[in-house]
């Protein structure tokens, strides 16, 4: 049942993953919130309507042999990519979070498919989007508020908000004392995230039996920044490595990685802190 389980996972949340990230391409049009969600797909070429057939997530592709049926112009492998990122994500998230209930599988499946989608805005676009950040969050509040003490979340989300505050303000100091710019290291987009994070963080240490107490949460908290500043210059020694041109490196995908990295192994630096 394990291995059918899933296969069914792969494959709706391959579907799911496509559709969303659809709905997040789209651009208004005169018709309105229709045109987000009751639009049709369409060839980015020809501008033909694609069938059912075509939409099929990485087997339309597969059968297409990587081209449109109508103008025979080479598809992107960007979708395919999506589409297979997010089904590997809802397998590992089925197979390594816990979940007592399908109510909680469903709602820690929707709230990492939707990390991903942040994460693939912000690499692509360099900005955060909007209408699913709001959703995620307002699936995280729900979600926490179901399983931890208002008290617990509050504590958190306030504390996460304030610290990246003020490593946003910290940062664009630094850089308009020494390089007399106003540009940011660190953008603001991710103090949005911060909270989204705040929000989830007491499942951190719920999931590993830790006892809850402000000294804990601040040894937490640099722990988690730490992995996600590690991150963040390993993914940009590789970025440098393909290619020169981009000199943005977005903050979101280590802020995302590095508080799932922290959900499975806390009590790891926990043990490795203590010891200190």
């Amino acid at each position: 049942m394990t291995i059918l389980n899933i296969i069914i996972l792969f494959v709706l949340w391959t579907i799911f993953g496509s559709f969303w990230w659809v709905l997040i391409s789209r651009n208004w049009d005169k018709n309105g919130i229709k045109s987000i969600f009751f639009g049709r797909s369409k060839c980015d070429n020809c501008w033909k309507t694609l069938s059912p057939t075509e939409l099929i997530p990485i087997l339309s592709f597969w059968l297409q042999k990587g081209k449109c049926k109508k103008c025979g112009t080479k598809l992107s492998n960007f979708y395919r990519i999506i589409e297979l990122i997010c089904g590997i994500i809802f397998v590992i998230t089925y197979l390594l979070f816990p979940h007592q209930n399908i109510r909680e599988l469903v709602a820690r499946l929707i709230i990492n498919r939707w990390f991903i989608l942040l994460i693939i805005v912000d690499c692509t676009k360099y900005e955060l989007h909007l209408p699913t950040w709001i959703l995620t969050t307002i699936v995280c509040l729900i979600f926490s508020i179901l399983n931890q003490p208002t008290k617990e979340i509050t504590i958190s989300t306030i504390f996460f908000v304030s610290l990246f505050l003020w490593i946003y303000l910290l940062s664009k100091l630094y850089v308009r004392l020494k390089y007399k710019q106003k540009w940011e290291w660190f953008g603001q987009w991710d103090i949005y995230i911060a909270g989204s994070i705040g929000i989830l963080f007491p499942f951190v240490f719920s999931y590993h039996n830790i006892n809850v107490s402000l000294l804990q949460l601040v040894n937490l908290a640099l722990i988690y920044i730490i992995i996600c500043c590690l991150i963040w210059l390993i993914y940009a020694w590789i970025r440098n490595k393909i290619s020169k041109k981009s000199k943005e490196i977005p903050f979101i995908p280590p802020m995302v990685f590095g508080f799932w990295i922290l959900i499975l192994f806390a009590n790891v630096f926990t043990n490795i802190l203590s010891q200190w």
